[in-house]
Parts: structure tokens; C-alpha cells; sequence
């Protein structure tokens, strides 16, 4: 089975400061991770790092990726505050066809449908949090990384997010999920990354 991120020895942070340190990872597709630990353990940091996002130092770091669809919803929200939620929705989904009845479908799903035109600034957390899921759903990554995927999330929202993990575990997708401590959403996960060793 094909590694979508490796490193027999990962270092990552800013500056000359050293948040993770020499790190043996090798992260596997239709496999589920959780990485947990205190807060300034690195959880964040090494999100960012496997989903492509971190603008950090890795000091030389040997870091093997594939070319497979990730997407992160992280600890601050990615989404456009000055777009409408549906001009967010075409911009993170502009080189994939979606049907418009499917796209109803997810925002009707996510009880988000009329809110379609309003803009993102608008939002609260909670429903940006909900509208950044609902594109997760849409786009369908090969691997999703969630930063504390329960914050801003009432217990709808938590229900919706279960749904769409359970629905990525039969799919066969990977999901990383980050939080201080083990949140037992996924049905298997491969390894729990604890950064409070």
C-alpha cells in the first residue's frame, strides 16, 4: 500500500525553534490517523506540514509526498470572508465539475442552502466551520486533515462531521484528524500520533 507522506525524520518549525523533532512518520492511503497532544506540542504544525500548507522551517527534513488530493480544514478558517458561500464553494471547486443539483443537495444536507448568497464575514464560526465540511464533502480529497474538528461545531454539526468520516472510512479515504486528545470519530484508525511522548 502506497504512502502518501513520509519521513524517517521529520523536524519542522519556525526559525531556529524546534516544535516537532526527528519524527519517523509514513502516512497510508484508505488509512486514518489521528495526531494528538497539548497545546504547543506541534499538532498544528504537523497538520500543516502533510497537508502541504506549512510555511515553516524543516530543516532539511527527507520528506517523501505523493501527488494525491488533500485538503485541510484547519484552526483558522480557509474560507473567503468577502465571498458569498457559494462563490467559496466555486473558487475551492474550480477545476472539478460538480452538478449544481449535487452541490444542493450537500448545502440542503448541511442546512446551509439559504445561506447560498450571503458572504462568508457574515457567518458565524460555527456555520463557517459547517460550510468549510460541506465543501470537504463536495471535493471528496483522497485525504482530509482536520485541526480540532469539533470546535465551533453545536451537536448537529458534530453529527454532520460523523457522517461524513464514516462515509469517507467506507469510501476507502483517509482522514487525519488533530485534536488534544483521542475524540474516537473514526472506526479504525491506523496510528494515534501522540506529541505529549
Amino acid at each position: 500500500m502506497s504512502s502518501f507522506f513520509e519521513s524517517s525524520n521529520l523536524k519542522l518549525g519556525y526559525g531556529n525553534q524546534i516544535v516537532v523533532d526527528d519524527l519517523k512518520i509514513s502516512l497510508k492511503l484508505s488509512k486514518n490517523y489521528e495526531i494528538i497532544g497539548k497545546n504547543g506540542s506541534g499538532k498544528t504544525t504537523l497538520l500543516m506540514c502533510i497537508s502541504n500548507n506549512f510555511i515553516g522551517n524543516t530543516f532539511n527534513s527527507d520528506i517523501q509526498r505523493s501527488k494525491n488530493s488533500l485538503m485541510e480544514i484547519g484552526s483558522i478558517p480557509s474560507l473567503i470572508p468577502k465571498l458569498s458561500l457559494i462563490e467559496n464553494i466555486n473558487y475551492f471547486l474550480f477545476n472539478e465539475k460538480k452538478q449544481e443539483s449535487t452541490i444542493n443537495k450537500i448545502l440542503n444536507k448541511y442546512e446551509l442552502n439559504q445561506f447560498r448568497a450571503d458572504l462568508i464575514e457574515d457567518f458565524s464560526s460555527g456555520m463557517i466551520k459547517r460550510s468549510e465540511i460541506a465543501i470537504a464533502d463536495l471535493k471528496n480529497p483522497d485525504v482530509l486533515c482536520i485541526d480540532e474538528p469539533k470546535v465551533y461545531l453545536d451537536e448537529n454539526g458534530i453529527q454532520l462531521l460523523l457522517e461524513l468520516l464514516k462515509k469517507r472510512e467506507y469510501e476507502g479515504n483517509s482522514t487525519i484528524l488533530s485534536s488534544q486528545e483521542s475524540i474516537i470519530s473514526l472506526a479504525s484508525i491506523e496510528r494515534t500520533i501522540d506529541l505529549n511522548d
